[in-house]
This record gives structure tokens, C-alpha cells and sequence, in this order.
């Protein structure tokens, strides 16, 4: 009927797990995406470049990545920020 302290904060801090963990994965499957993507159109990646699009967390980034690589003819016009 009413919910104490405690179970708000269990309640709030399962919501933020869950929501975490969806935030994890759609930035992983953007990974995957533009390292699909740049493959594709032909560019060899490097272990480097390997590692740091799977290690990216940020959504907006590997977006942002993602178009460029759309058009660009250099991996420096995808990752030159």
C-alpha cells in the first residue's frame, strides 16, 4: 500500500540498472554498426581503431562517427574530432 524509503530507493535504483543496461546496448550495437559499416565500404581498421569504437560508451559519438563514415573517403574525416 505504501511504499518506504527503502523501497523507493530499491525501486529507483532498479529503474536506473535497467535503464543503464538499454543505454549499454544500444551503444554497443552502434558499435557493431559503424565498425559493419566501415568495413564495407572498404577501410581497413586497424586494432586501434577496432578498440576504440567497441570501448565507446558515448551514443552521441558513435553517431556522429557513424554519419561521417557515410561519406568520408579517410578514417581521419570519421575520428578526427
Amino acid at each position: 500500500m505504501y511504499m518506504t524509503i527503502r523501497d523507493e530507493l530499491i525501486a529507483q535504483g532498479r529503474a536506473d540498472g535497467m535503464a543503464d543496461g538499454k543505454a549499454d546496448g544500444r551503444a554497443e550495437m552502434l558499435a557493431e554498426m559503424l565498425a559493419r559499416l566501415l568495413d564495407t565500404r572498404g577501410f581497413a581498421l586497424a586494432e586501434e581503431f577496432r578498440k576504440r569504437i567497441a570501448n565507446c560508451k558515448d551514443e552521441a559519438l558513435l553517431r556522429r562517427w557513424f554519419d561521417r563514415a557515410v561519406t568520408a573517403t579517410t578514417l581521419t574525416e570519421v575520428f578526427d574530432d
